[in-house]
């Protein structure tokens, strides 16, 4: 909606014989230069008016937390994130998001989950407002070996979605081989699961009886479970419904989860960096743009801002890094920026500085002739090897996969698989001749906390670093979940970072505080005594297959 110009309305509203005897100062094509002295007048009431309009509107629109975002004239649409924290305490809410989508969403929520509280459905639709993750709910109890009981009804098989088992003559009769087959009714109480037949989700026309909807990926999915009782195919995940001995350990991502007292939530690993259906550009096809003056081809997720003293920066415009394919080679003495990029194969740059914002590279290497102040500037990124012999370096929230090569190093809340180095080949003894670590993760090397065994090295790791060894979704570069925090990371990694988040390249993604917002959360909205478990589930991000 196009904002109201108050001034411009009251001008016009005047008579139109006070608007002719204004004196404006109009150029030599009759266009008005200066406005006169009414107009001026009404400028200054209809700015005070102006701002009371925008007041008011915006006071009417702090009421819809649920909506965010500015318009292009710079009203808001719904409610302003200041305001959150007074409609929250208003409602008697407790956000736990790290995310202000995830905030509005507590506030904005908060009647229709209380009336929802307990119910597997409410339960899913808390985890995702709050973390944005894809759950698939298991409720502890149904999972606990249960003896046959005479004087309880079952639910017929039409319930699950699956066709009424025949009798156990009938089916020895026409099958002799087969045995009964009423022992496979999905809704018999079993512990012992039947090895004829395989058990996993199939994919099933949406309506049908006994059907869930989850989403993968990017597409909701109706299906439902197939051979409830017999072996699972996929252990462990949110399609295995064998029944077991309760488990009274203590609950973590991996056990303790079949009990009464339990709900597990089976959550697809966040993929980090690396989307699955990530948009694809060739290097060379934007090279002449990047590094001359061409412009940019049409239809790229791609923009390219030039600025003083011959500053590119080129940033992707996706939600995940756009992927660069072929070797990248910058040879101009400029500063280069990048942003929300992935180079899957290497960037070289022979001259100038680089700076990088979520930006993933399999290989950075600096090639400078000479020794650079600072020639890399990384925030929240991804290496696999990082090669600036003869230049400074300053990481903030970064995980180097493999080798970080530097003479000159300052990082703080990062992961660092191997010590790091000053030059190439890498030596035992080689370290950076001057920086500091702090906050991170850095392997045991020559340079001890506080001081160094180099007489001619200024280099320090501080006390507060960690030498616990991280477990990542995965490790190969390129694939989804690589560098992401697995939950059984050390706390000292996931929760290790000076602001109280996770140290790497995942920081600003705040992936283990939004884990634990849902469990945080999911406390208040679930009967005494219950305790939710998240558990990565990597069979939530492929659909299941169709069934026969």
């Amino acid at each position: 909606m196009t904002p109201v110009d108050l001034p411009s309305v009251l001008y016009r509203q005047m008579p139109e014989v006070h608007r002719d005897r204004d004196n404006p100062r109009r150029a030599a094509d009759g266009t008005v230069v200066v406005p006169g002295d009414m107009a001026r007048l009404l400028q200054v009431a209809g700015d005070l008016q102006q701002a009371l309009y925008r007041t008011l509107r915006q006071r009417y629109q702090d009421l819809f937390p649920d909506q965010e975002g500015q318009d292009e004239f710079g009203m808001w649409r719904g409610c302003q994130p200041w305001v959150l924290p007074y409609l929250a305490q208003l409602l008697d809410v407790v956000p736990m998001s790290p995310l202000e989508a995830g905030q509005r969403a507590e506030i904005a929520n908060a009647v229709p989950w209380r009336q929802r509280k307990g119910t597997t459905a409410g339960i899913e639709q808390i985890a995702a407002a709050v973390s944005g993750l894809t759950t698939e709910t298991q409720e502890g109890w149904r999972l606990v070996a249960l003896t046959p009981r005479a004087g309880f009804a079952r639910l017929p098989a039409a319930s699950f979605g699956e066709a009424e088992p025949r009798l156990a003559t009938v089916a020895m009769k026409n099958s002799p081989g087969l045995g009964p087959l009423y022992a496979t009714h999905p809704g018999l109480p079993n512990g012992t699961v039947d090895l004829r037949r395989h058990s996993r989700a199939v994919r099933v026309t949406p309506g049908t009886a006994g059907a869930e909807t989850t989403t993968f990926g990017n597409d909701e999915v109706s299906w439902r479970q197939a051979s409830r009782h017999g072996a699972p195919c996929l252990p462990d995940s949110y399609q295995d419904l064998s029944a077991r001995t309760a488990d009274l350990r203590t609950p973590d991502w991996r056990r303790g989860h079949v009990h009464p007292r339990r709900v597990v939530l089976h959550a697809a690993p966040f993929d980090g960096f690396f989307d699955p259906q990530a948009t694809s550009v060739n290097w060379t096809a934007i090279q002449d743009a990047v590094t001359g003056t061409a412009p940019l081809p049409p239809g790229l997720p791609l923009t390219l801002l030039r600025g003083d003293g011959g500053a590119v920066t080129l940033r992707g415009t996706t939600p995940s890094p756009v992927k660069l394919r072929g070797i990248a080679r910058l040879e101009d003495a400029r500063p280069w920026t990048f942003e929300n990029l992935w180079f899957d194969n290497e960037l070289q740059v022979v001259a100038g500085s680089v700076r990088l914002v979520g930006c993933a590279l399999r290989r950075l290497h600096l090639m400078l002739p000479a020794s650079h102040p600072v020639a890399v500037d990384a925030r929240a990124c991804l290496f696999k090897d990082l090669l600036a012999p003869r230049a400074a370096v300053a990481l903030e929230y970064v995980t180097v996969l493999e080798r970080l090569v530097a003479e000159r190093l300052t990082a703080s809340d990062c992961i660092l698989m191997q010590f790091p180095r000053k030059d190439l080949p890498l030596a035992d003894t080689d370290v950076p001749r001057s920086g500091c670590v702090r906050f991170s993760r850095v392997p045991e090397g020559p340079a001890k906390p506080w001081q160094s065994d180099l007489a001619d090295s200024d280099f320090r790791v501080t006390s507060n670093c960690t030498q616990a060894a991280p477990v990542f979704v995965a490790t190969v570069f390129g694939s989804p979940g690589c560098a992401v925090l697995h939950p059984a990371a050390p706390a000292a990694l996931r929760f290790g970072a000076e602001d109280g988040g996770e140290q790497g390249a995942c920081h600003d993604l705040r992936y283990t505080l939004r884990e634990q917002a849902v469990l945080d959360k999911l406390r208040d909205f679930m009967p005494v005594g219950m305790e939710p478990v998240l558990v990565p589930d990597t069979s939530l991000r492929c659909k299941p297959p169709r069934a026969c």
